[in-house]
């Protein structure tokens, strides 16, 4: 069987145990779960192969939590081992962040609810890392190899460039077809200047952006944004960003004030836009089931919801879950 591999941080991941949809009919209330949170595009992608009647390809999502560019690496190394070269298989990575907390480093290797412990349920030799190879992501030390000239923090963007030129290579070399993006704009001037001088800066995607944000949370990139206006603009966004442009400030986010990752809307623009262009060519995705009737219906209840969200305790999450099956169920929409 054919695979799209979906690797990535979040912005990415996927539930362990998600709703699959139907190919008999469109499923609604399958289709419902983790649309009150960060939706992941993979899911849209198999709800859009089952609408298409497409059974050549199976989804496989690899994302996770507080995951950096170097974990997002070693988990693609570990995946190429076991996907056949010569199917028409299709990788696609969201990038992350070039550096994240060492609390984070703590959390994947050390805790019980690490995106790594996926492996128990599936794919027990993707998930398997060494910390050692990934430090990178999560601390700036000396580095064990270092640019003739360059200072120590020059040294660790290029060391990041030459991670995701690495990164690069594995896709060129063992899938038929690729796409790589940043899930937001990571860049400091600095990092942006080495990017920009490099050949990858012309395959890996970045968008314009100019918009009004409120209230900056964690993935907003301070170089861009003017307090005084509330003006948010660059030349380097990434998936949030790109859907952030398009998208009113009450539904791009799974919370506007305290959680910036991207919402249902802002991962379905950017699938609808962006990859599943992309993919539209080599699936024959002819149909598409964002025209149903029930479907925009929901949206629009959805719209109305996501603004209320009080905070990001997690039961709120599953109220709101429960929200959304209630409304379904009540207006016949399943």
């Amino acid at each position: 069987m054919k695979n799209i591999d979906f690797f990535g941080c979040s912005f990415t991941e996927a539930p362990i145990w998600p709703r699959l949809p139907n190919f008999d009919k469109f499923d609604l209330e399958a289709y419902s779960v983790h649309c009150q949170t960060t939706k992941p595009i993979s899911n849209f992608v198999e709800f859009d192969l089952a609408y298409n009647n497409n059974e050549e390809y199976k989804v496989n999502n690899f994302g996770g939590g507080s995951f950096g560019n170097h974990v997002i690496k070693e988990i693609l190394k570990n995946r190429i081992k076991e996907i056949d070269k010569q199917e028409e298989n299709i990788g696609i990575v969201q990038l992350s962040a070039l550096l994240r907390t060492e609390a984070s480093f703590d959390g994947i290797f050390n805790s019980e609810h690490s995106s790594l412990k996926k492996g128990k349920y599936y794919y027990k030799n993707v998930f398997e890392i060494l910390p050692e190879n990934v430090k990178m992501d999560y601390f700036i030390e000396e580095p064990t190899r270092s640019f003739l000239g360059s200072s120590k923090m020059e040294n660790f963007y290029l060391l990041h460039i030459e991670n995701l030129k690495e990164i690069l290579n594995l896709l060129k070399e063992n899938y038929k077809h690729f796409y790589i993006y940043f899930g937001w704009d990571i860049f400091t001037k600095d990092f942006k200047k080495l990017f920009k001088e490099d050949s990858i800066s012309s395959e890996i995607k970045t968008w314009d952006y100019n918009f009004k944000v409120g209230k900056l949370a964690w993935f907003e990139n301070r170089e861009g944004y003017n307090e005084f206006t509330k003006v948010y603009k660059g030349d380097c966004g990434g998936l949030l960003e790109y859907s952030s442009n398009r998208l009113d400030e009450a539904i791009r986010y799974t919370h506007i004030t305290e959680d910036h990752h991207p919402s249902y809307f802002s991962n379905k623009i950017f699938y609808i836009d962006i990859i599943r262009e992309f993919l539209k060519p080599m699936l024959n995705l002819n149909k598409s089931y964002f025209e149903l009737e029930n479907l925009i219906k929901f949206e629009n209840y959805l719209a109305e919801l996501l603004p209320t969200k009080e905070s990001t305790d997690g039961r709120i999450y599953g109220e709101f879950e429960m929200k959304l099956i209630k409304f379904i169920r009540e207006n016949n929409l399943a």
